[in-house]
């Protein structure tokens, strides 16, 4: 193998996880910003309206996890309203896609969280940039 092949899906693997801004560039001191950005996980839209202004790694952390809850939403209840237009052995498929679904998005909310104590800025996998 040549290094050619190997560079763009390193390339890909590390901007996978950014790094977030530094921990205690903002008002706050770097105990308190790491338990803010921690929670803006768990509690998008509280942490980030009320915290945004005063750490910048706050608002990183909580625009791509406020970004991943409307995203997760507007998938989830566009799913819900097909599934009442379509006959009952194709709505028991989506049924358990749903129930999958309800499963994977507070998994994949904890994980940013343990990645946002460590300094990293975890990009959600599947997430519209709606907040910018």
């Amino acid at each position: 193998m040549n290094s050619n092949t190997v560079e763009p899906v390193a390339s890909r693997l590390s901007s996978e996880f950014e790094s977030a801004p530094a921990f205690g560039s903002g008002i706050m001191s770097a105990a308190q910003e790491r338990t803010f950005v921690m929670l803006a996980h768990l509690f998008p839209l509280i942490i980030w309206f009320w915290k945004r202004r005063e750490s910048p790694a706050v608002d990183a952390h909580g625009k791509e996890a406020l970004n991943f809850g409307i995203t997760a939403m507007i998938c989830l209840s566009s799913v819900i309203l097909l599934a009442g237009f379509l006959p009952s052995v194709i709505t028991f498929f989506l049924s358990l896609g749903i129930g999958l679904a309800c499963l994977g998005v507070p998994t994949l909310m904890i994980h940013a969280m343990l990645l946002a104590r460590e300094g990293k800025l975890s990009r959600y996998p599947v997430n519209f940039r709606l907040i910018k």
